[in-house]
């Protein structure tokens, strides 16, 4: 587990999710990502209007998740985005995924902290997990 706020500089491939409420701490950690760094950012916003422009690595995409375009409350459309992305980049398994997977989830949802502990789970103890 990785101090809050803090980014290894060695993570190859990423997911950063959160609220519009962590949108700096994402700015921060963004700027402390390697050139070759490549993922997922999830930001879950109220509305499209809420979307503001990251400067991010070039293989790294940024998803906004507006609600006032998509059915959930808070927290929820952001919790499907990253089941989805996990199930489909990752296959639970360490040694096939192998360690250069970091993930940060933060945000103000109540779900957040039971998904990273789902996360931190599936993903396995050797995978870098920050908290909020």
């Amino acid at each position: 587990m990785t101090e809050a706020g803090a980014m290894p500089t060695t993570a190859g491939r990423v997911l950063l999710a959160g609220d519009s409420s962590i949108i700096p701490v994402i700015q921060g950690l963004i700027e402390t990502l390697p050139d070759n760094a490549r993922g997922q950012i999830f930001i879950e916003v109220e509305s499209a209007l809420d979307i503001t422009p990251l400067v991010t690595p070039e293989r790294i995409t940024v998803s906004w998740l507006a609600r006032d375009v998509r059915a959930g409350a808070p927290g929820q459309i952001l919790d499907r985005a990253i089941r989805a992305w996990v199930s489909e980049m990752t296959t639970g398994d360490v040694v096939t995924d192998g360690a250069e997977l970091c993930v940060w989830l933060g945000g103000e949802a109540a779900r957040i902290d039971d998904l990273r502990s789902e996360l931190a789970e599936r993903l396995g103890s050797s995978r870098e997990t920050l908290a909020r």
